[in-house]
């Protein structure tokens, strides 16, 4: 059954992407359209590419393959044209993701906040440190399992984040990530989203229960196979 495309990057797009095998800058991920195994896992591939190469095939495939029939509707992503922005971004803050007095800091700004201005206060987790929806490098977030250490399989290496993928591009907790022309400044959370369901997810994708798919690489050896983590 052929693997349904999730996504493609160029490093021309995305100077921070990372190097694969033999200097490629073209990063492929794909994903079988159907579950496996009593868990309902899923499987995925990357596939590194030489961009140049690709554009200049002589072949292509004259009949792309047909998706199957599909139980959900979330299981065929919605095609999408990427606009890549660049933001700071900053750890999640847990366990020993930053130091205990940093992010006891992050706890009393965070207090003082609430004190000020109540319930929809912003946070660190939510509106500084980490956006939500699809991005490139960063740091991971573990809102659902915790800070976990990624190691190469192979050689034991602490392994990159090469790519996050999420169902949701903004959701109730991301009012400052919300772009300003799909926003509506007097109000927070999802009602402050023009445009409903489709703005906020608009490539009708889920991953586990709407959790963040990070997909993890190894700098010493691109090469080396990559790790898939929901958190």
């Amino acid at each position: 059954m052929p693997f349904v495309g999730l996504a493609q990057f160029f490093r021309r797009d995305i100077p921070g992407l990372a190097c694969g095998p033999d200097g490629a800058d073209l990063v492929q991920l794909f994903r079988c359209p159907f579950t496996h195994g009593p868990y309902l896992e899923r499987r995925y591939r990357l596939r590194w590419r030489q961009a140049g190469q690709t554009e200049q095939a002589e072949r292509f495939l004259a009949d792309p393959p047909h998706v199957p029939l599909l139980r959900w509707e979330h299981e065929l992503p919605e095609p999408c044209v990427l606009h890549p922005e660049e933001v700071d971004t900053y750890p999640w803050a847990e366990g020993d993701t930053l130091p205990a007095s940093l992010i006891a800091r992050i706890d009393e700004w965070e207090d003082a906040q609430i004190a000020e201005h109540g319930p929809d206060a912003p946070n660190y987790q939510s509106d500084l440190s980490i956006p939500p929806g699809w991005r490139v490098g960063g740091f991971p977030s573990w809102a659902s399992t915790g800070p976990m250490s990624i190691d190469c399989a192979s050689c034991a290496t602490p392994m990159r984040l090469l790519l996050t993928a999420e169902g949701h591009e903004m959701d109730a907790g991301s009012h400052s990530w919300v772009p300003l022309e799909d926003r509506d400044p007097p109000l927070r959370g999802k009602a402050s989203i023009r445009g409903g369901q489709f703005v906020a997810q608009p490539t009708r994708l889920r991953f586990g229960r709407d959790r963040d798919l990070h997909v993890f690489i190894c700098p010493a050896d691109p090469e080396h196979e990559p790790r898939w983590v929901l958190t």
